[in-house]
């Protein structure tokens, strides 16, 4: 699944309701996770950012199971359903140090695939796309 990510400089990347993504269906909050940012897919370097697994409220990733998870279905009628909620969390100073290049007024496109490994199940890439940290305003 191809999920755009955007970040801003200045502030950190951490969705305020909780999750970045829901995946409806499995209990995943024991998974391991891990993210890794890069220039250009296909780069074999060290990542430019790398995350895993963590706890709540700390850089990383983050995973909790809601066995009634509330949400709007594709009919558009409100729904409950089993779901892990994932959260992303890239801390402010971590952005901060991340060079936005040249000139420094653009957005800064980099490219992410999100690992998941379900305790007794292969590793499978849940998503992926572009992370682009726009360059923001307030200092």
């Amino acid at each position: 699944m191809n999920l755009p990510l955007l970040a801003y400089k200045r502030v950190p990347f951490l969705d305020p309701d909780g999750a970045t993504l829901v995946i409806i269906g499995p209990n995943w909050s024991g998974a391991a996770f891990k993210m890794d940012l890069r220039q250009n897919p296909g780069d074999t370097g060290t990542a430019i950012l790398s995350i895993t697994g963590a706890t709540a409220g700390s850089q990383g990733i983050s995973a909790t199971y809601d066995a009634a998870y509330a949400y709007v279905d594709a009919q558009g009628q409100p729904a409950t359903a089993p779901a892990t909620k994932v959260m992303i969390q890239i801390d402010e100073a971590t952005i901060e140090g991340l060079d936005l290049g040249t000139p420094t007024d653009k957005p800064l496109v980099l490219h992410y695939d999100l690992h998941i490994t379900p305790s007794g199940e292969p590793k499978r890439v849940y998503c992926e796309g572009t992370f682009t940290i726009k360059p923001g305003v307030t200092i």
